[in-house]
Parts: C-alpha cells; structure tokens; sequence
C-alpha cells in the first residue's frame, strides 16, 4: 500500500479545494488511478468552505463566560463551542468534550491549528456531502473513494491517530463478524474501522502543523470501492463503553430550557415552607409541550410534606400527561438544585431519559438524566414474579 501526499499552496478562505488538489496533483506528476482513496484534511476543506470565523466577531452569552471560566476557555471561543454542538459532556482545563450528531469531538471540533492569528476553523458543515461532491468533480471516470479526515486523541494515550467525518465510495466499517480467529473461533463483535485506520495511514504523510499537504492518494488498499456515500456508524452514548461506564450525574447546562427554569422560579414564590423557609419550585415539561409547575408544600409532620417536583408530577399524572421530556427544579442552594432521592424514584417511573435542569438562585445550572441521578432504579420489572 502506498500514501501519496499532495502539496498544495495554502489553501486560503473561500478556495476552490478540488482546483487546488488537482494543481497540487499536476505539480507533484500525480494522477488518480482506478480503486484510489482520496483522503482529505478537514481543516483545509473547512477553510474553502468559509467555515473560518474571526473571535473578535464574536459576543459571548453569559452561559458562555460562565463556562469559559469553568474550562479556562476563551468566552467567544465557548460561545461557538456551544453553538457547533449538541451536548456539553464535560471537560478539563482548556478542554470542553462535546457531542455533536453522535459522535465525541474535543472543542466541538473548533481548532486553532492552521488558522490565521485570531481566528479559529469550524468543522465542515457536511463532510458527507463535501466527500460526494469532491467524488464527482475530481474521479475523471475512474471509481475511487473519499474520505474527509480529522486528527483525535484515544482516552489515556499522547499522541493523535486518525478519524473519518465523512466518507465516499468505500464502506467506512468493515463487519467481520462471523469470521474466524486463527484457532478456528467465529468473531462476535469485531468490526474494522476501515475509513480511520487509512485517515491514522494519512496522518503519518498529512502531518499535524506546516507540512503543506491537505490531501494524500492511498494506493493499493485491501478496501472495495463502492458507489455512493456510506453513513460512519455510531453507536448511542448510553451504549458505548466509555461514556456508558463513566457518565453518571450532572453535565454542564447549553440551553434550550431556559423558559421551564423561569416557570420553576416563578412556582418557587408560591411555595408553602413555614417551617424550614426552604423554598423550592419545579416545573415538567411533557413531550406534548405543556408544562406543570409547582412549589414544595410543608407540614408540621414532616414525613407529610410535598417536594416540589412530585407536587408538579401530581398535577401532571392528574390532567392525563404521562410522558415527560424536562424537569427544572430551583432552590436556594450553593450549588444548582438537585432532586432527592425519593423524587428521582418518582420521575424513573417515567423514564430514564427525562432531563433534569437543576439551578439555584445564582444562576448556575447544570443537567442530568433521571438515569444519570438514579442508576439501576427499582422498576416495575423488579415486581415481576420469577419464573417456578
């Protein structure tokens, strides 16, 4: 097998990336052949599509400044962490671990590498789509396969190895199972990550910082060519062993729940606490979009006082509502508002996948899901009699 690498100029903010391939191809004496693989670095083709943004640009939320500070990040620079991603998982200093469309990115894939001095890259916007389209322009007729690469970290070791975004005309995982070990036993489980283990054969080639080369040929790879794109696949957080294992409790708040914590305070100053004076409010948003909201009521017996959220969860269950997609809870604490543990038995009757928006006076938030809070909840399943 053979990687090729291409050197181009450097590829500035709007180029045409498949013109500046096929220059760099015509200089270097390089030209496709039949069952090559085109792999191509995402920051170049990320900056030929614009995706280049200038942080003075930039306002940061106040969500943004909370959390900047939080993971010693830029406040701007969080602030489009926030917006390239779907969920904030958690982090380190001057690292934020971030989902985005199923799959892990440190940063929300937001890098200052190669780009120009106060700016930053985004990821492409569609690397599938980007991957068929440079397929189109650049094959000539010949059936090759692309692949839009990126450089990642494994959990507990230096070093980057590659990582595939986007993928055209080759399967990205190889299913093997069914095949046979060498004494002869079948495969359960394995599947080949065929699309990163060339992008980590790319890398070597690509390099990391000012090698001037954004693209390589492999040549001669035990990989069919196929038509059309191919989804990468993925597998649910809550079924991955990394993330299955170690996610339990509260991640960092990113919005979109703004208005249920504003119903949660707001229920809070209703709230019956002539005893203590701890005053919580909470308030359920359904998936049919209506919202129950309820103060905690207190009792002179204490065991008969009403916690907030199970207040709201009554007056839900008593208008029909069974199904529940947030739950804010606010109260006057150090720390964002968390659910006891009776009310967490109450919500995973629901489901485990109810979000709950914890937040305190201050305005710290932070969230969970009812199965983050209460692993291995006594269900109905725990009631079913053994079989004799």
């Amino acid at each position: 097998m053979e990687v090729l690498g291409i050197k181009t100029e450097l590829i500035k903010i709007g180029d045409d990336m498949v013109k500046a391939l096929k220059k760099g191809m015509e200089e270097s004496g390089l030209k496709l052949e039949e069952g090559d693989i085109l792999v191509v670095s995402e920051s170049a083709l990320a900056t030929s599509e614009r995706r280049v943004v200038n942080l003075e640009d930039v306002t940061p939320s106040r969500l943004a400044c909370t959390l900047g500070a939080k993971y010693s990040k830029d406040p701007r620079e969080m602030e489009l962490i926030l917006k390239e991603s779907d969920e904030i998982v958690g982090g380190i200093p001057g690292v934020v671990l971030t989902l985005n469309g199923g799959f892990l990115y440190p940063n929300a894939g937001i890098d200052h590498s190669n780009a120009p001095p106060g700016y930053v890259i985004l990821f492409p916007a569609d690397p599938k789509r980007t991957a068929e389209d440079i397929r189109r322009r650049i094959s000539g007729g010949k059936r090759i396969g692309i692949i839009v690469g990126d450089s990642r970290t494994h959990p507990l070791r230096f070093g980057c190895v590659g990582v595939a975004l986007g993928c055209a005309g080759i399967e990205p995982v190889e299913d093997a199972r069914g095949q046979v070990d060498l004494y002869g036993k079948p495969l359960l489980i394995t599947r080949k990550a065929v699309a990163d283990n060339l992008v980590s054969a790319a890398q070597i080639v690509m390099g990391e910082s000012n090698e001037s080369t954004p693209a390589v040929i492999i040549r001669g790879a035990p990989v069919a060519i196929v038509d059309g794109s191919c989804d990468i696949l993925r597998i649910p957080p809550e079924e991955c062993m990394y993330i299955g294992a170690l996610r339990h409790g509260p991640h960092p708040y990113t919005g979109g729940y703004d208005d249920l914590i504003d119903e949660a305070l707001q229920a809070r100053k209703a709230s019956y606490a002539p005893y203590s004076g701890f005053k919580v409010g909470a308030a359920i948003l359904t998936k049919s979009g209506r919202i129950y909201s309820a103060g905690n009521m207190e009792n002179a017996l204490a065991s008969a006082s009403i916690c907030a959220e199970r207040a709201a969860l009554a007056k839900a269950i008593a208008s029909g509502d069974r199904e529940f997609e947030a739950l804010a809870v606010v109260g006057d604490t150090s720390m964002p508002m968390s659910p006891c543990g009776i009310c967490r038995q109450m919500f995973s009757e629901f489901g485990g996948d109810i979000k709950v928006v914890m937040a305190n006076l201050k305005g710290e938030v932070a969230m969970a899901r009812i199965s983050d809070l209460l692993p291995e909840a006594f269900d109905g399943s725990c009631l079913e009699k053994p079989e004799s």
